[in-house]
């Protein structure tokens, strides 16, 4: 059976400096791994901007455009809708294709903008047949998966601290990446408490106020301590350090693991050709395998909620000034958590 798939927000049309490409162009991604998928056919797109609407549509020879993706949902009847505009609009996106009828929904991250999103979410999963599933798409990167291969394994001993930084970027846009792999490289282990601390003042950027520099630091049930600063090289020149009682993994680039133990340092390395498309080939293959029948996959619901549930715990301690406790005991709070420091700075 032949899965019908659409895209929301399907991304600008021409050329964009690389380091831009990757999230303004993001529905192409999505499109060309739907393209690429023996049991799917790309049937559709949406998107309020009608020339890049157009230049998608050439690129991938869809058939059917929509401004409004309502009317997509209503007329095409998909199976399978990324949706792939910027984090405010994911909820209301969510909430109208889950009760449409698509049977998988795969999002862009950051997955939500609010504890009451949180809770949106989990009522939809409750009353409706829906899968959704989060782009935490470095779940299937070789690197990764080896890097939470030797954690489990007890490469390194009891895990005590996971560290990584965020030069140039935040803890949403990219951070939400490292607080999924560190839950990944712990088995999924619950976090029982963050604190955040954040310096917002009038940089706004993907439809919300973001921060200038950002540091969380969390604390996972048997000890384990997560450690993420938005602001630069914390572990420089490394990407990410795993540090347990008897060793410690380092990350150099995105290729090349540099692991200490008790029998000395040796090096690992995946080269990053073609590691990009397969990546996207191995998550998108799982959701469309999920909504055709098959097992929830590792970047499904059950994961990616609890990852946006600490990712906005940090921004929320930076709020209050206190640390959060998980799960959130008061999940009313309907907007952006830097809103509230945006406008304190203001």
């Amino acid at each position: 059976m032949t899965l019908r798939a659409a895209v929301i927000g399907v991304g600008r049309a021409g050329d964009l400096p690389a380091e831009r490409s990757g999230g303004f162009k993001i529905g192409y991604v999505h499109a060309g791994q739907y393209r690429a998928h023996p049991g799917v056919d790309l049937v559709a797109g949406a998107d309020v901007n009608e020339e890049n609407l157009a230049a998608w549509r050439a690129e991938f020879d869809v058939p059917h455009g929509y401004a409004d993706y309502r009317e997509l949902l209503a007329e095409v009847e998909p199976d399978v809708v990324s949706i792939c505009t910027y984090v405010g609009l994911h909820a209301r996106m969510l909430e109208d294709c889950a009760r449409a009828g698509v049977r998988a929904i795969f999002c862009e991250k950051p997955f939500l903008a609010s504890p009451a999103e949180l809770e949106l979410v989990r009522r939809l999963l409750a009353e409706t047949d829906a899968k959704i599933a989060v782009a935490h798409i470095r779940r299937y990167q070789p690197v990764f998966r080896r890097m939470r291969e030797l954690v489990q394994g007890g490469a390194i001993g009891r895990p005590l601290l996971f560290s990584a930084s965020l030069p140039g970027w935040d803890l949403s846009e990219w951070g939400t990446h490292w607080f999924d792999m560190f839950r990944f490289f712990n088995d999924d282990a619950p976090v029982e408490w963050v604190m955040g601390q954040a310096r917002v003042r009038d940089a706004r950027a993907y439809g919300h106020a973001t921060e200038e520099h950002a540091i969380a630091y969390f604390s996972f049930a048997g000890g384990c301590k997560g450690l993420i600063d938005g602001g630069g090289d914390l572990v420089q020149p490394y990407v990410m350090v795993l540090t347990g009682e008897d060793g410690e993994i380092r990350l150099v680039g995105n290729e090349t693991l540099r692991i200490a133990g008790p029998d000395g340092v040796r090096e690992e390395t995946f080269p990053g050709e073609g590691a990009w498309d397969a990546m996207w080939r191995d998550a998108v293959g799982a959701v469309v395998d999920w909504a055709a029948g098959g097992p929830e996959p590792t970047i499904g619901a059950t994961n990616a909620l609890q990852t946006a549930e600490v990712n906005l715990a940090a921004y929320l301690s930076a709020v209050r000034r206190d640390r959060v406790d998980l799960p959130l005991a008061d999940r009313s709070l309907a907007e952006w958590p830097l809103e509230e420091l945006a406008r304190s700075a203001g």
